[in-house]
């Protein structure tokens, strides 16, 4: 079973993702990218896919958003896992953007796709790396 790390500031967000996706994944969710940091710093190989919130709040993250926390696991990692940022901020029909505000994901989600939706972008991604 494909194990996914999924870090958001917004715990109900982070209940929901891990109620749709529990059935086809193994899920964590994570608050704080220091608890994500350190699950990863004890087992490199421990996620095939980690989502990260795009806009983690500065109160919580005086030095790190979704994209340095993509940038740092993509340049620190060996065998980084699917990189994938996930936002509220840019809607499903503005994904192409995605690729400019960070371009070292994997994929680029809307959260207002919805959770079904989301978790079929999900198994695609690991299919497809599968291959």
């Amino acid at each position: 079973m494909y194990k996914i790390a999924v870090l958001d500031d917004d715990s109900l967000w982070c209940l929901a993702i891990e109620r749709c996706l529990k059935n086809d994944f193994e899920v964590s969710t994570f608050n704080y990218a220091d608890a994500l940091l350190q699950e990863i710093i004890q087992d490199i190989h421990r996620y095939d896919l980690i989502m990260v919130d795009l806009s983690l709040p500065s109160e919580y993250y005086k030095e790190i958003d979704g994209r340095k926390l993509i940038r740092y696991l993509r340049e620190t990692l060996p065998e980084p896992p699917l990189l994938v940022l996930a936002t509220a901020f840019i809607s499903k029909n503005d994904l192409a953007s995605g690729e400019v505000i960070c371009p070292e994901v994997d994929a680029f989600l809307a959260k207002d796709a919805g959770l079904v939706e989301i978790q079929q972008q999900i198994k695609q991604l690991l299919n497809n790396q599968k291959r």
